[in-house]
C-alpha cells in the first residue's frame, strides 16, 4: 500500500490542476476590488488600524500581475503587514493572469504568524505555479500548520475563500483563546 502513495499524490496533484484550470475569476480589476474591498472591511471591523491603500500593492509583468500586501517570507513584524485584532500578522502574494478575456489564479502565498505564544507559530496557504515532481511532499496546493517542511494537501481555494479562513475561523478561535475566562 505505502509503495502507491506517490502515484496517489500525483493523481490527487492532478485533480487539483484540474481545480486551478476551472476556477473562474472576475475580471483582473474586479479581482483586484475585491480583495482590496475586502481587507478594507476587515480593517473598518479593526477601526483602521491598517492602512489598506498603503501596504496593498500591485506589479504587473509580461501579463501576470502580483498583487501582495507585506513581505513575500515572513521574517518578523513590519509596517506593511495586516495587523488583526488578536495580534497576529498577516503577508500575502498573489499572482493573476489576465489572457483572452479571462483572469485566472496563478499562484499564491498567504501566511498569518500568529501572537507570541500561539502553537502553532503559524499558518501558510500556498498554491504554486506549477506541480512539484514530488507531489507527495510538496503538493501543488498546500497548506502549513506551522512548520515550514510540513505541507499538506487541500483544496484550491480562491483569495476570498483563503481570507475567509483567515478571518472568519481562524482569528476568531485566536480570539477565544486569548480572551481571559
Amino acid at each position: 500500500m505505502p509503495t502507491n502513495a506517490h502515484e496517489r499524490a500525483k493523481t490527487l496533484d492532478g485533480g487539483i490542476e484540474q481545480s486551478v484550470e476551472g476556477l473562474a475569476l472576475r475580471s483582473l480589476r474586479d479581482s483586484v476590488a475585491q480583495i482590496r474591498t475586502y481587507l478594507q472591511w476587515q480593517d473598518a471591523d479593526l477601526g483602521h488600524r491598517n492602512n489598506v491603500a498603503r501596504i496593498l500593492r500591485m506589479v504587473g509583468n509580461h501579463g501576470l500581475t502580483f498583487i501582495s500586501v507585506g513581505p513575500s517570507f515572513d521574517h518578523g513584524p513590519t509596517e506593511s503587514h495586516f495587523k488583526l485584532e488578536s495580534g497576529a500578522r498577516l503577508s500575502f502574494g498573489i499572482t493573476l493572469r489576465e489572457a483572452n478575456g479571462r483572469c485566472s489564479l496563478v499562484a499564491y502565498r498567504f501566511h498569518l504568524s500568529l501572537p507570541e505564544g500561539q502553537s502553532p507559530s503559524f499558518y501558510r496557504f500556498d498554491l504554486n505555479e506549477k506541480a512539484h515532481e514530488t507531489p507527495l511532499t510538496e503538493p501543488r496546493c498546500h497548506y502549513h500548520p506551522g512548520v515550514d517542511k510540513v505541507r499538506l494537501p487541500c483544496p484550491v481555494l480562491t483569495p476570498l475563500e483563503v481570507f475567509d479562513r483567515i478571518f472568519l475561523v481562524i482569528e476568531p478561535q485566536l480570539l477565544a483563546a486569548i480572551e481571559p475566562p
